[in-house]
């Protein structure tokens, strides 16, 4: 743990290098942990807003609003380089070695930074995305650019049904964003920016152990990524649970991170 945080301590902010604002949040006892959340989302508005406490029966578990969103600053100009350094300033703020498990684009982040030399320990990922540079659109940051001209409810939209392929009949079932995610649609762009040219092969050089995380009902792609990273990385392994599309339920989420990081129950 950093020399200048108490243990009683469990929200805070942290510097980034370049100076921005980053807001965290401490719970649970254990090996450490930092969640990485996807896009468009902070601590707040996740969609696994259980998840933390559920992994905190295990972990000292650490979240944090990615830059932009929640209550974390953000940068005239976004650099993937700064969201590495951002979540390696929240590591410094731990005891010891850190498993980063990442969701969706998070996860895709968690490898980015691992393959920069972030030091993370072990990786946990749920559905993390893959984008060839072949089977990119290379204007989709500039149509993301349009969206948000139009309006942050027209970006988020778009988001959704181009960018992710939100089925319509989850999208029926989705709440309406909330004003939090409205405000920080812009943010949106940041994936558009480090996601394209994220295939399996590029993480051929991170050793880390990985565990993928996939669920049996999500898109079929979603499965083909997951396999290409167990093939692509020396020590990663995907494994597939019951589940929904593009999501597995807290309890086996636990249980899986667990048994990989050897924090589960004696």
């Amino acid at each position: 743990m950093s020399s200048t945080l108490t243990s009683e301590q469990n929200h805070g902010i942290v510097k980034s290098v370049d100076g921005t604002s980053i807001s965290w949040s401490r719970s649970g006892s254990g090996p450490d942990l930092v969640m990485v959340h996807c896009v468009g989302v902070s601590r707040v508005t996740t969609p696994q807003p259980t998840l933390a406490d559920a992994l905190a029966e295990h972990f000292t578990v650490w979240t944090y609003d990615r830059r932009g969103k929640g209550e974390s600053g953000n940068a005239a100009e976004y650099e993937v380089q700064r969201e590495i350094e951002d979540l390696t300033a929240i590591i410094g703020l731990a005891a010891g070695s850190v498993t980063a498990y990442g969701f969706s684009s998070g996860a895709t982040l968690a490898l980015i930074a691992a393959e920069a030399g972030a030091p993370i320990e072990r990786l946990a990922l749920l559905e993390p995305p893959l984008y060839d540079e072949a089977d990119s659109d290379h204007h989709l940051r500039a149509e993301g650019v349009r969206k948000l001209a139009e309006g942050h409810d027209v970006l988020h939209r778009w988001f959704q049904t181009d960018v992710v392929g939100v089925p319509d009949e989850v999208l029926a079932e989705l709440p309406p964003p909330s004003a939090e995610n409205l405000r920080d649609a812009p943010t949106l762009l940041h994936e558009l920016t480090f996601l394209p040219g994220t295939p399996a092969v590029r993480f051929a050089s991170v050793k880390q152990p990985t565990l993928v995380i996939a669920s049996e009902s999500t898109a079929p792609d979603i499965l083909v990524w997951a396999r290409e990273l167990e093939e692509a990385m020396p020590n990663a392994r995907a494994a597939v649970y019951p589940g929904e599309w593009h999501g597995v339920d807290d309890t086996t989420l636990t249980r899986a991170i667990s048994d990989f990081v050897g924090a589960g129950p004696a």
